[in-house]
């Protein structure tokens, strides 16, 4: 098994929209989403297949989520949860053949085998293994031998959690590995994204990172950008959707675009780390050369007491200071005028 990876081919950062299950079992409403993905010009798409209600118990385990549009924690029994946001493989079929039709790549989270058996059927470039299983061995392993790239997301889990995950991962043959980045959600203070363990754990697997941006603005996206994240993964979602559950740090859709755009901006500008420029090109204008301060004799030593500077360089250049600071000139020199170096005793 080769162990070039995936992830490092990519040669700059991209956008990755997750709509998830924001549509909540409105098909409709999910083309819809892709169809105004693609007029921003996205080139990947991220889903989950979420098939089974009976990937939770039931009983009386309560989720909470945050509700921003009027500050409050709402509380909704989990198995209830799960169960209204839960779509038909062929359902899931429909929707990702049309994101294929609108020239799509497809990223899927999947919570059990036949949601990773369907996501390999229907050709999606990657498998992400949502935080919830980053300790679910069996998955991790299973995944893992079907030899397509995998994010593993790390969020609510420890540095020793990740490393364990990342050697299942290899252990079943798997190298194609990307770590995603996933901190806290509002209301948490913002202090708790600790963007820098996104580097330290990229770091220490010896993998590519990623960011899944909880954060309830687009700044997590442009500084993880900047701090060479591979992946920006953010929730999208109908506009006006705060109160749904992930809603409080989803972004509405119709600012893809401009999120897209200024993250490619920032991606291309900060280039390769080097400057090279031609030794025989122009110079910069607004580099200065020498210029008599005052009226100088033929005779004296040039000192910053008789000499100033100004642009352009016409005649001798500021860089060439120390060579020539107490030469004496080789005639008169009138104030004002440029220094050159027919001017001094060479």
């Amino acid at each position: 098994m080769s162990r070039s990876n995936f992830w490092q081919q990519l040669s700059t950062p991209f956008f990755l929209p997750d709509i998830g299950t924001f549509f909540n079992q409105d098909i409709n409403l999910a083309l819809d989403l892709i169809n105004q993905l693609a007029q921003a010009k996205v080139s990947v798409l991220k889903g989950e297949i979420l098939h089974s209600a009976d990937i939770c118990l039931a009983g009386d385990t309560i989720e909470k989520y945050y509700n921003s549009a009027n500050n409050t924690m709402v509380k909704e029994n989990y198995r209830a949860l799960i169960e209204r946001k839960v779509v038909s493989l062929d359902d899931y079929r429909l929707i990702f053949d049309h994101a294929r039709a609108q020239s799509m790549a497809i990223i899927l989270s999947v919570y059990d085998e036949q949601g990773a058996d369907f996501a390999k059927e229907i050709g999606c470039m990657a498998i992400k293994i949502a935080s919830s299983n980053i300790t679910h061995q069996p998955l991790i392993e299973y995944i893992a031998a079907k030899q397509l790239p995998m994010i593993l997301d790390t969020g609510h889990s420890t540095l020793e959690e990740v490393l364990r995950a990342v050697s299942w991962a290899r252990d079943a043959g798997n190298y194609d590995l990307l770590i995603e980045h996933s901190p806290p959600a509002p209301p948490n203070d913002v202090k708790l994204h600790n963007l820098r363990f996104m580097q330290t754990m990229g770091q220490a697997a010896g993998t590519p990172f990623g960011l899944s941006d909880h954060h309830n603005g687009d700044e997590m996206l442009f500084a993880a950008t900047a701090m060479g994240a591979i992946i920006l993964e953010k929730g999208v979602c109908p506009n006006n959707m705060a109160a749904e559950q992930d809603g409080a740090h989803a972004m509405p859709i119709n600012q893809v675009a401009q999120t897209i755009e200024k993250i490619n901006n920032i991606a291309s500008a900060l280039g390769n780390g080097y400057r090279e420029l031609p030794r025989y090109r122009a110079k910069y204008h607004s580099r200065m050369g020498l210029v008599a301060k005052v009226d100088i004799a033929q005779g004296q030593c040039l000192s910053l007491a008789n000499v100033s500077f100004a642009f352009p360089a016409l005649g001798i250049a500021t860089e060439y200071w120390s060579e020539v600071q107490g030469v004496k000139t080789s005639r008169d020199i009138t104030a004002k005028s440029v220094i050159n170096w027919c001017d001094i005793n060479g």
